[in-house]
């Protein structure tokens, strides 16, 4: 097996190759690629940065010394080259049991236990995109509109991967009902002019 981490501005990017040539791509916490390679082979994915898009090409490939190499390439302008890959697993990372603990009591409506779960969470991972996510549904049942907001701010800015879920989850109706939305919706959700 062989693992290489890769840092772009506040993205951490993660490579795991394992022997049936099976190559992993995570950004941020997030499985953003999953292609099987024999020599080499580029992952097309998409990042949230600051509330922009960025579009990342990780390219997977063998150099004249035989040796498994990265190249990295960020909205079209390549930033890191022949980053060689050595041999180990992913290192473990501890369980995050506050998240899906938190996960549990939202699905059954525990809404105070939930968000502090998600506080505990946050305490080992402060900017998980998804945590911050499921706060903002919790904040929104409770009709917490201010702090709903800021925690899906905080989401987008993290690099939340699916934000067409701000706009589609159930549990996030109460603010998308806020006279605010609409303009937190234009700015890209970066902006919070509450009225």
């Amino acid at each position: 097996m062989q693992y290489q981490r890769l840092q772009s501005g506040n993205t951490l990017i993660e490579f795991h190759n394992n022997w049936l040539g099976q190559e992993t791509v995570i950004a941020n916490g997030q499985i953003v690629s999953k292609l099987s390679s024999i020599m080499g082979i580029s992952h097309h994915f998409t990042v949230m940065e600051d509330g922009h898009a960025v579009r990342y090409i990780l390219t997977s490939k063998v150099n004249q010394n035989l040796q498994v190499a990265l190249d990295l390439t960020r909205n079209g302008v390549l930033i890191q080259n022949n980053i060689p890959i050595p041999y180990g697993s992913i290192p473990k990372k501890p369980e995050n049991k506050s998240k899906k603990l938190g996960l549990k009591y939202l699905q059954e409506y525990e809404l105070e236990e939930c968000l502090a779960e998600f506080q505990k969470a946050l305490d080992l991972n402060p900017r998980d995109s998804e945590t911050h996510f499921h706060m903002a549904c919790a904040y929104s049942i409770q009709e917490e509109t201010e702090k709903g907001f800021e925690s899906l701010k905080k989401s987008v800015e993290f690099g939340l991967q699916d934000q067409e879920m701000i706009l589609n989850h159930d549990m996030l109706a109460f603010i998308r009902m806020h006279p605010s939305f609409e303009h937190f919706l234009n700015s890209g959700f970066k902006e919070i002019k509450l009225s």
